[in-house]
């Protein structure tokens, strides 16, 4: 039996298994390190009653807090984590794998109940739930030992190697790039990973400890992720996922293709799903893996998320769809050259515009994901978004994401915000912000529902709507309704109608509160008004005011 265990903690998707444990497992057993996989994610979610299964839904985190998301998934499956850490006892190592901040204190926990049994274990925490400092901070010191900061697969092996001797573990763990001291750390030097240039010398995940056939259960679509790239070719203002993933860097066409062969004999798969920040970082590069993906003559379509390039024409485009591109998700976010100017990005609408149209023309499907809200934005410019999309909306199938601007830490914005006229409001919590036209919550939440409804109004799926609303205590089961196509992509999601209503009626409702509140202070001061003429009237024909008792 393995001493090393890795575990997928909740919420994340259930549709495909993860891919950051997979590259782990894989690159260990290349290492002859034997190491066993659990999808906790999967088993609760298997688990989960109708209201449960809310702490999987997309919206949920507009409503509730993070680390509320996290105690409240925790303790509602608390008895089976009970069982799950008892199987756990013969393991050394274990590993928890974070890809957001809610499940970095869901692993916080875990952590710590494990830790109640077994002092002696050793727990470590990786992905991107735990990059960066302050999210790292959810995380009680007991609770893990050590922090794997980046890429894993290097210093996760580094550190087995280490555990394995049994000698001196702390203080030779410390000088292993990518590996953070937690638990014990009295002000240690952290050494960065580097970041793997030839990800080609990666062997590719091959899937065999994964239980295929519970991903994306009874549907026909069942897709495995790939990576063909890592890294961002772009900076835009609002992002981090560019400064956490590293330079851009690529895999040799032939190892990609491979991979994918390896999954049709194996697995009889007809669908992958590239996890790629975007495909065409490298438009050579792209055009030589459709080439030798037509050449492979592979019965199986991909999809993707693609940065607008004008340099990216309509022969490109016509190979991708022989190739088995079958839809693309640009990043167009607005309408607005303005906007895109403080967005850093390096087209205007009309680039944007041709290039949908000419992915349209070449027979693949066309996303896209929208902000709106983005600090700085007009009336004016949110209006040329909207026009963007009543002018395109031939072209546009669906409109992946529409979020209301989030400042994200680590971001440019919120490292240089008096470059984008930003002004907080409270400086202990970054999300109260306005900005130099004075653009508040409620406007760019506004912003989101007539987004939604011309969207509506014109026919265009939407799948996500991210918004900042107040916070609830609770989770609240929300209308569903199940839209089901043939379509791969037209999978189980939020109505856009239903969406648009809930949000409207939260609306209706704080401003009756709004309404209430300000009837009860006015009343106050009314009688406080009654109670001075009172005491004042007293005092002039007494002399002195007499209060009952006195």
């Amino acid at each position: 039996m393995s001493e090393f265990i890795l575990i997928n903690c909740p919420p994340w998707g259930v549709a495909m298994p993860p891919l950051g444990i997979a590259y782990l497992t894989t690159y260990l057993k290349a290492k002859n390190i034997e190491v066993k996989i659990s999808d906790l994610n999967l088993q609760l979610y298997q688990k989960a009653d109708k209201q449960q299964i809310d702490f999987w839904g997309l919206d949920t985190i507009n409503r509730i807090l993070p680390v509320k998301i996290a105690q409240d998934l925790f303790y509602s499956f608390e008895d089976h984590i009970t069982e799950f850490i008892k199987g756990l006892k013969d393991y050394r190592l274990i590993g928890f794998s974070a890809n957001n901040l809610i499940s970095a204190t869901f692993a916080g926990m875990l952590g710590q109940r494990i830790r109640e049994l077994w002092p002696g274990k050793i727990l470590i925490l990786g992905g991107p739930g735990c990059y960066h400092s302050w999210d790292r901070k959810v995380v009680p010191k007991e609770a893990v030992d050590f922090f794997i900061i980046g890429e894993g697969e290097e210093a996760l092996e580094k550190l087995i190697q280490v555990v394995k001797v049994n000698q001196d573990i702390l203080k030779r763990a410390q000088q292993i790039p990518g590996l953070l001291l937690h638990r014990n750390n009295q002000g240690q030097r952290f050494y960065p990973a580097i970041s793997i240039k030839d990800l080609s010398k990666l062997p590719y995940p091959t899937f065999e400890e994964f239980d295929l056939k519970l991903y994306n259960y009874a549907e026909s679509y069942r897709p495995l992720p790939i990576l063909i790239s890592r890294g961002c070719i772009n900076r835009c203002s609002y992002c981090i996922d560019w400064y956490m993933s590293g330079s851009f860097r690529l895999r040799k066409p032939e190892h990609i293709v491979a991979e994918m062969k390896h999954h049709v004999e194996h697995y009889q798969i007809t669908h992958v799903e590239f996890n790629d920040l975007l495909c065409n970082g490298n438009l050579a590069h792209l055009e030589q893996l459709c080439d030798q993906l037509i050449e492979a003559k592979l019965k199986i379509t991909w999809i993707s998320y693609a940065a607008i390039r004008k340099d990216m024409d309509g022969v490109l485009l016509a190979k991708m769809k022989k190739a088995g591109c079958s839809s693309l998700c640009y990043g167009i976010e607005s309408g607005a050259d303005a906007v895109l100017k403080r967005m850093n990005k390096r087209y205007v609408c009309q680039d944007a515009a041709e290039l949908i149209k000419r992915t349209y023309k070449a027979g693949i499907e066309v996303r896209m994901n929208i902000i709106v809200g983005f600090p700085g934005e007009t009336t004016a410019d949110f209006n040329q978004t909207l026009d963007f999309i009543r002018t395109n909306k031939k072209y546009i199938s669906q409109v992946t994401n529409v979020s209301s601007f989030v400042l994200m830490p680590g971001a440019d914005l919120s490292i240089y915000p008096h470059r984008f006229g930003i002004v907080y409001l409270d400086p202990n919590d970054l999300g109260k912000w306005t900005d130099e036209n004075g653009l508040t919550q409620e406007e760019r939440n506004n912003r989101v529902i007539e987004t939604c409804q011309v969207l509506k109004e014109l026919g265009i799926r939407n799948l996500i709507i991210n918004y900042q609303k107040q916070i609830c205590k609770h989770v609240h089961n929300l209308k569903k309704e199940k839209i089901l196509s043939q379509e791969p992509l037209k999978k189980t999601i939020l109505t856009k109608q239903l969406i648009v209503e809930d949000i409207e009626k939260k609306d209706r409702n704080q401003r009756k509160q709004r309404v209430g509140k300000s009837l009860i202070l006015f009343s106050l001061f009314i009688f406080s008004l009654i109670i001075d003429f009172y005491l004042i009237f007293l005092k002039k024909i007494r002399g002195s005011i007499i209060f009952p008792g006195n």
